[in-house]
């Protein structure tokens, strides 16, 4: 199987699609820990515990 890639050539259009990525990942992370049987409280120390790792 052959996958082509056409990535943005100007830098305008990549942040763009930096943003789009970054949009796709936060949503994917709401609704995983939407799932979880886990309190709110709880939920929120796993996200200011995963803000505190990326800064």
């Amino acid at each position: 199987m052959e996958i082509i890639v056409h990535y943005p050539e100007d830098n305008q259009n990549l942040n763009t699609l930096g943003e789009q990525i970054a949009t796709l990942h936060g949503e994917f992370i709401y609704s995983y820990l939407n799932r979880l049987d886990l309190s709110t409280e709880e939920k929120v120390a796993i996200i200011e515990g995963v803000e505190k790792m990326i800064k």
